[in-house]
C-alpha cells in the first residue's frame, strides 16, 4: 500500500456560536447603594427580596365609659331592716329607720320616716304618718295613711283616709274613706291650686256657755234664786 501523506497543520479550532445576552430584569435593576454588605458580595447579581418597611403599632387601648347610674332597687324588692314573719303577730309602738316590711300582724303606733311594705298577707291595724313611700301587695290597712306615696297592688285593701303626693291603685284594689291627693299635701287646695287654710272655730261670746255645757235658763236649779221679802 501506498503511504497516504498526513498533513501536519493543526485541526481548526471550533466555531465559537454567539449567545444573546440575557434579558435585563427588575432585580438587575436593583442598586445596593447604601446595602450594607461586604465588597465581595457588592455588584453580584442575587436577587434580594426587600422586606416591607414596619409600621410602628400600638396596641389599641381600653376603652374607659363613665361610671353609670346604679340601678335603683324597688322598696318592694329591697331588703327590709326589720320584719315581722307571716306567723308574727304583734301588738305595740315600733320605730325603725329604713325599711319595715310586714308579712304577719301588727296592731300599733309606727315611728320612722322611712318605707313601708305590706306583704300578701301583712295586716296592719293602725295610723300610718311622715313615711316616705308606702308599699301595700295584697295586705291590709286598717287606719289613716298620710305618706308622700303610696302604691296599692294585687288587691290590696285599705280602710281609712288617704293623704299623699303620689297615690298608684291597681285595679282590684279596695279604698274605703277620703282621698286627698295633691302635691301640697298633707295641705288641702282648692280647684285653683290654692292652699286652703283650715277656718278656726268660732269663739265664744261673752257671757255664752262653754263648748259642750248648756248654759243655765233662768228660775233653773242652776240660777241662784233671788232673796225673799221679809
Amino acid at each position: 500500500m501506498d503511504d497516504v501523506p498526513v498533513s501536519r497543520n493543526p485541526p481548526p479550532k471550533p466555531k465559537r456560536t454567539a449567545v444573546p445576552p440575557a434579558s435585563i430584569s427588575e432585580d438587575d435593576n436593583y442598586s445596593d447603594t447604601g446595602y450594607e454588605s461586604s465588597p465581595a458580595r457588592r455588584g453580584r447579581n442575587t436577587r434580594v427580596e426587600r422586606q416591607p418597611q414596619q409600621q410602628q403599632y400600638s396596641p389599641p387601648t381600653t376603652p374607659t365609659y363613665p361610671p353609670g347610674r346604679s340601678h335603683k332597687v324597688p322598696i318592694v324588692d329591697a331588703e327590709p331592716e326589720t320584719t315581722i314573719g307571716v306567723a308574727v303577730k304583734m301588738k305595740g309602738e315600733l320605730s325603725f329607720d329604713r325599711l319595715l316590711r310586714i308579712e304577719g300582724e301588727f296592731e300599733g303606733k309606727l315611728l320612722s320616716k322611712g318605707s313601708l311594705v305590706i306583704g300578701t298577707k301583712g295586716v296592719l291595724t293602725g295610723n300610718v304618718e311622715n313615711m316616705k313611700e308606702v308599699y301595700v301587695t295584697g295586705g291590709r290597712i286598717v287606719g289613716n295613711i298620710s305618706v308622700d306615696k303610696l302604691i296599692l297592688r294585687d288587691k290590696a285593701q285599705v280602710f281609712g283616709n288617704i293623704t299623699a303626693k303620689t297615690v298608684k291603685i291597681e285595679n282590684d284594689c279596695i279604698v274605703i274613706g277620703k282621698l286627698n291627693v295633691n302635691p301640697q299635701a298633707p295641705e288641702r287646695i282648692n280647684n285653683k291650686g290654692e292652699i286652703v287654710k283650715e277656718e278656726a272655730a268660732p269663739a265664744a261670746a261673752p257671757g255664752s256657755a262653754t263648748a259642750g255645757t248648756p248654759a243655765a235658763a233662768p228660775g233653773s236649779a242652776g240660777a241662784a234664786a233671788p232673796p225673799k221679802p221679809r
